[in-house]
């Protein structure tokens, strides 16, 4: 592989993608693991397959960013000044290069397995992973182009043009195929309940978001990868991509559980006294109904709306003062 630079290549071009795209790949790192800390907390009777999913996409982040911390201490540490160590690859280059494409169809799949729970059919989600499958291969086709320039400065031909924009462009149609179909799935699922229509709501909010960023990110790849045919200022946006995904799907993993007391929670309409200790261990709360009155709950496992079995509660009078006794 050559590391010959054209006349007149400031070398700027090369050092200030490569600079903030280090820096992005840390700092999404640590967002990732504390995602993965906060969903090892959190969920831990989740399906195997989940768990496998978010720990394999983790792993394959872990080698990442070891082998790009190796090749900046190589960049900017042995190589400081030399622009030629700018323009090759490095130890991470060709995994680096990889993992976009691999990530980008991993966490397609993933939601395209949630559309499945939404919708029970198979349709779209075997769409969305054979369009995925096919992208991922022109993403695979780019990087062995791409590692056959062997040189950053050197990426504007003609094949790496056509099967790199048809890669992003793809990615993106993908992930806005997805954030409209997980949408369309949540918003026409009605069970009647209250507490449930709040979680579809939030769920459809996050889907767009989500949806949406990566799409937008994939976008702007496509649009500088263009716009700038023989510049790196693209493979910024190209190497964190797969740090996006893989911290937007943990986004909707971990948007399952609340924080008690926190904003998102909904208020509850039952108002709590001080509890009187009572001989007989009986709930007592402060009310002048004597009706029965039934609790459900509703929950949110795995990607599917499930609700549990109804909490009768009976109420109790005692026939002195106002005090009413919910025994469950």
């Amino acid at each position: 592989m050559t590391s010959s630079i054209p006349p007149g290549f400031e070398i700027v071009q090369l050092s200030g993608p490569e600079l903030i795209t280090y820096l992005a790949e840390w700092s999404l790192f640590s967002t990732l693991t504390v995602q993965l800390y906060l969903y090892y907390q959190a969920f831990p009777n989740d399906r195997l397959f989940a768990k496998c999913l978010v720990y394999i996409v983790y792993a394959i982040h872990l080698v990442e960013i070891i082998l790009v911390t190796l090749d900046a201490f190589k960049t900017f540490g042995y190589g400081f000044g030399d622009i030629s160590a700018l323009a090759s690859f490095g130890v991470s280059s060709i995994w680096s290069d990889i993992v976009p494409a691999l990530v980008s169809f991993i966490v397609q799949s993933f939601y395209a397995f949630r559309l499945y729970l939404l919708c029970k059919s198979w349709i779209i989600p075997i769409l969305i992973v054979t369009l995925s499958l096919a992208v991922s291969a022109f993403g695979f086709t780019t990087v062995a182009f791409v590692l056959e320039a062997g040189n950053v400065s050197l990426l504007g031909t003609k094949r790496i043009s056509i099967f790199g924009g048809v890669w992003l462009g793809g990615s993106a149609l993908i992930d806005i195929l997805i954030a409209i179909s997980m949408t369309y799935y949540l918003t026409t699922r009605d069970t009647g309940f209250r507490r449930t229509k709040v979680l579809v709501l939030k769920f459809v909010r996050l889907t767009i978001e989500t949806g949406a960023l990566t799409a937008l990110v994939a976008l702007t790849t496509l649009i500088l990868f263009f716009t700038f045919p023989n510049k790196s200022y693209y493979t910024t946006l190209a190497n964190i991509m797969p740090f996006i995904y893989a911290n937007t799907m943990l986004v909707v993993l971990n948007s399952r559980f609340q924080i008690v007391g926190g904003r998102s929670t909904p208020p509850t309409s039952l108002n709590f006294a001080s509890w009187p200790a009572l001989p007989s261990g009986d709930l007592t709360m402060i009310s002048g109904a004597t009706s029965t009155q039934t609790q459900t709950r509703e929950v949110f496992s795995n990607g599917e709306m499930d609700t549990d079995s109804s909490i009768e509660m009976k109420a109790i009078h005692r026939g002195s003062g106002d005090h009413t006794v919910y025994a469950v």
